[in-house]
């Protein structure tokens, strides 16, 4: 049987070294879900077989089924064992599965469209949600996080900076429900970013707009900070697609 993940080389040293062997298994198994190397409604090999080519306990590969079960990804059946569900049944908006999907071309440009589609839904309803519930600290948050932006000194500060303006207007509505999308946006955020870095331009073009939001959301004008997100979250859109024509810089 060919080896199904792909393994680390002895000694490799991780980004982050807290991760746990279950979050090592999660990412390995799930990245091959999301390749396509199981097919949905496929039975995954017996524990025994994946546990031993992933070089983990059983105990530890089932910590980590448990975590793709609840991303919508398998499902464990006395008698059957473990099953690829159907892709219209995965988590979308899970950090995890949009990460891997995303860094698959074959699924990557058709996802950030829904996602950005998303985005135009639910950011100018929060910006306008903010300008009603936010408190003074929360204004004055924003306005750090747009002077961030503003004098980033590189273009990794600046998209960090992006990120960190709009986690501080979803926290400024005062909503857990609303809060929870903020991962999926901070995702597609840094895959504009990726895209933004492979054709070699600065990934936060509109600095100046965000201003605006925070200033129509210290104003209290609902109406206008609603306007001005939708107006910045078109730029994007537009700027995707001008991106998406442009060459790819050869590394």
């Amino acid at each position: 049987m060919k080896q199904a993940f792909i393994r680390r080389k002895a000694g490799e040293p991780q980004a982050d070294r807290k991760v746990s062997l279950v979050d090592r298994v999660v990412d390995d198994l799930g990245t091959a879900i999301v390749q396509g190397r199981y097919p949905e409604v496929s039975h995954l090999p017996v524990e025994a077989t994946i546990a031993a080519e992933l070089g983990v306990s059983r105990n530890v590969l089932r910590e980590a089924i448990k975590l793709l079960s609840a991303k919508g990804l398998v499902r464990t059946d006395r008698g059957s064992g473990m099953t690829v569900l159907p892709r219209k049944e995965w988590n979308y908006l899970d950090p995890d599965l949009l990460g891997w999907s995303l860094s698959q071309p074959a699924l990557s440009e058709d996802l950030v469209d829904e996602l950005n589609t998303l985005r135009e839904l639910v950011e100018p309803q929060v910006a306008a949600m903010a300008a009603r519930v936010a408190s003074t600290i929360e204004v004055l948050r924003l306005f750090e996080a747009y002077e961030m932006m503003e004098n980033a000194p590189n273009k990794f500060a600046g998209v960090e900076a992006d990120i960190l303006f709009h986690r501080r207007m979803f926290e400024a509505c005062h909503n857990k429900m609303l809060l929870s999308l903020m991962q999926t946006v901070a995702v597609v955020l840094r895959s504009n970013f990726s895209l933004a870095i492979d054709v070699d331009l600065v990934a936060t073009q509109y600095p100046d707009d965000h201003l605006l939001v925070a200033e129509a959301i210290q104003r209290r004008d609902e109406d206008g900070a609603r306007a001005v997100m939708a107006t910045l979250l078109e730029k994007n859109r537009n700027n995707i697609a001008q991106m998406r024509a442009m060459p790819r810089i050869k590394r």
